[in-house]
């Protein structure tokens, strides 16, 4: 308590609080962060539109590719057949070996068949040549003296498998003869829907004088599609053709 006098008092100005930084204020970086995940989402989008062009223009050539190389495949003939049969080489290839042509005979049957499993089957060339005697080691030292080649076209209107070069051929003048199948072209075995093989089947023979004496040639065969019907009487086929030498 004070007693009389005049009472003084100091005034003191407050100093006031000095602001803070901006990059120390809560609302900066949630801004700042928010920013940061705008561009990243801009640029990502940019770089996937990027390689989405890319990737369809990419298709789009090798699609083109691709067309020009199938249109190629179909005017291609079968890379398996030789074109032994339609050949008027004077050797004829057999067993690692060349035989040599004496004189020859070519046929165009014309032949055709689409009996079993809408299969198409031509036999559109035949070559009966007299060789010079050929001893061929690999099979006991037999000798030949004549080839008849098969050439056939085959076109599956389903998965199938088409075995002529294990197929037997019997001649007009009672020869009776297995294709040899490593002297064969390797068209046959699984052919499967929609295309089309060719190529020509190989025939030894003991005896021929004269290629024009042969005026027919049964030609037997098997073939086959996979099946779970055990109904299907129609899955496994033996072909059996007779084929005229006019």
């Amino acid at each position: 308590m004070l007693w009389g006098g005049t009472i003084t008092r100091t005034s003191r100005r407050q100093k006031k609080p000095s602001a803070k930084p901006i990059y120390k204020e809560w609302w900066f970086w949630l801004i700042w962060a928010v920013a940061l995940c705008f561009i990243i989402v801009i640029i990502t989008g940019a770089v996937q539109g990027d390689d989405s062009s890319s990737h369809t223009a990419s298709s789009a050539a090798s699609g083109k590719v691709s067309k020009a190389s199938a249109s190629r495949t179909r005017k291609a003939k079968d890379a398996s057949d030789t074109g032994v049969a339609k050949s008027k080489a004077k050797t004829i290839p057999i067993d690692n070996e060349d035989a040599e042509v004496v004189s020859e005979a070519n046929f165009n049957p014309n032949f055709t068949d689409s009996a079993w499993a809408g299969t198409g089957v031509k036999i559109d060339r035949i070559r009966i040549a007299k060789i010079k005697p050929f001893k061929d080691t690999e099979e006991k030292n037999t000798v030949y003296n004549g080839i008849v080649l098969v050439h056939f076209s085959v076109t599956a209107q389903r998965d199938i498998n088409f075995y002529p070069t294990q197929g037997t051929l019997v001649t007009s003048d009672g020869q009776q003869v297995e294709a040899n199948m490593y002297s064969s072209d390797s068209f046959d075995g699984e052919i499967a829907k929609g295309a089309t093989k060719s190529g020509n089947v190989l025939f030894a023979l003991t005896k021929l004088d004269n290629p024009k004496d042969l005026k027919t040639l049964r030609l037997k065969w098997d073939a086959n599609y996979d099946t779970d019907n055990y109904d299907d009487d129609n899955s496994s086929h033996t072909y059996d053709v007779t084929v005229n030498l006019n």
